[in-house]
């Protein structure tokens, strides 16, 4: 029996960078066997990957919003817009939602009953009772910006309830995930299910055994992701010993606060052997990959974290914090040192540079070889995902 391909209206809040969930839709619109049109509030050609020009694009918000997109605070007005955004739906199979939290705000006015699906990067984690606790220890220290901030969290989670009633099948791309929007009180007694992030990674036949003395950390520069953190156990590090001055860090990413990479340049000083590289190509990442030494992945509570895994598949060893969304997977790895994850900053700095000392005095004795993890292969995701469609819908 010939499978049916259905019409399906995907809504992604912002297509504005080359981060992780904006390459999840991007790997599901290219392997899926179904017919798919994108709708969106932000679409920036020039700063997100390329290959949605390929895809029927439709922003559905008017263009001077752009600029409040990449302002923490104010990208609070996407949640009253979630109020007026229309999709004609009846033309459509199904409504499938892409959510770091806000996106689900689109149920408001458009809901496909039974047929509308979310695929949850997370919910929206400053409304999650972590991150609540450091944003008020590190974001928020002024006691008016603090009631604020709770009183938008308090506010933020009734729309949410609201929302999430309209979402019929969500499913996550991790047990931390879900366990976020258990405990917020989202689920009730909804069936959810969990597929892990699809990645491309070619696993290398032939580890380069011809490694650099520097360690590298690839992440978008913003708060979250803890660069400045990093720089400070990175002294500490070199401080502990004069042989360690041989060694560097690499810091790579793209950034949307300048605020904060002004913050991070400003730690940097001379003879600290640190470098960073911005908006750099894939060859480029790849090649730094394969002459690193090892790798560090040291963000607060990542909800997956694509990262580790392309650390992994080029035979690095990699230090990185629990806690993550990504661990579950990569737990029994050889080539792992974990660190513990601290709420304190200057804990977490002792942290950090006690794991990178701890690699350096056991280096030997890792195995560098590559790792593969091929339920995380694109087509293996995008199959997923549409049986879920599939058995749930009854097509």
């Amino acid at each position: 029996m010939k499978e049916r391909k259905l019409k399906i209206a995907l809504f992604h809040p912002w297509l504005k960078s080359k981060g992780g969930a904006e390459r999840v839709v991007l790997e599901f619109l290219k392997n899926t066997i179904h017919k798919v049109e994108v709708y969106t509030w932000v679409y920036k050609k020039d700063s997100t990957f390329e290959e949605f020009e390929n895809f029927k694009v439709n922003v559905i918000a008017p263009r001077f919003l752009e600029k409040f997109s990449n302002k923490f605070i104010l990208r609070g007005i996407f949640t009253l817009f979630g109020l007026f955004s229309k999709i004609d739906l009846r033309k459509y199979d199904l409504f499938f939602i892409s959510t770091s939290g806000v996106a689900e705000f689109i149920t408001f006015r458009n809901y496909k009953e039974g047929k509308t699906y979310a695929f949850v990067h997370t919910i929206l984690r400053d409304s999650y009772k972590d991150n609540i606790k450091w944003n008020l220890k590190y974001r928020y220290r002024n006691p008016v910006n603090k009631l604020l901030y709770l009183g938008a969290v308090l506010f933020y989670r009734i729309l949410e309830r609201i929302a999430w009633r309209k979402i019929d099948c969500p499913i996550f791309n991790s047990e931390l995930s879900k366990k976020r929007a258990e405990q917020n009180g989202l689920l009730k007694d909804k069936r959810s299910y969990i597929v892990h992030p699809p990645m491309n990674l070619k696993v290398t036949k032939k580890v380069n055994k011809n490694r650099d003395n520097f360690f590298l950390y690839v992440s978008r520069f913003n708060l979250l992701k803890r660069q400045d953190v990093l720089i400070e156990a990175w002294k500490e590090f070199q401080k502990s010993s004069g042989e360690y001055k041989k060694y560097k860090l690499v810091l790579v990413g793209g950034f949307e606060n300048e605020k904060y990479m002004s913050r991070v340049k400003d730690l940097i000083k001379k003879g600290d052997e640190i470098e960073i590289k911005l908006n750099i190509s894939d060859k480029e990442l790849k090649e730094l990959y394969s002459k690193s030494l090892a790798v560090l992945f040291v963000p607060f509570l990542e909800d997956f974290g694509i990262v580790p895994f392309e650390a992994l598949s080029f035979g690095k060893p990699l230090i990185a914090v629990e806690g993550g969304g990504y661990m579950d997977l990569i737990k029994n790895s050889p080539n792992l040192i974990k660190i513990k994850e601290k709420l304190d900053r200057e804990l977490m700095i002792k942290e950090i540079a006690g794991g990178i000392e701890t690699f350096i005095k056991n280096k030997n004795r890792f195995n560098y070889k590559p790792e593969q993890f091929p339920e995380l292969a694109p087509l293996s995701f995008t199959g997923k995902i549409e049986d879920i469609f599939l058995k749930r819908s009854g097509f």
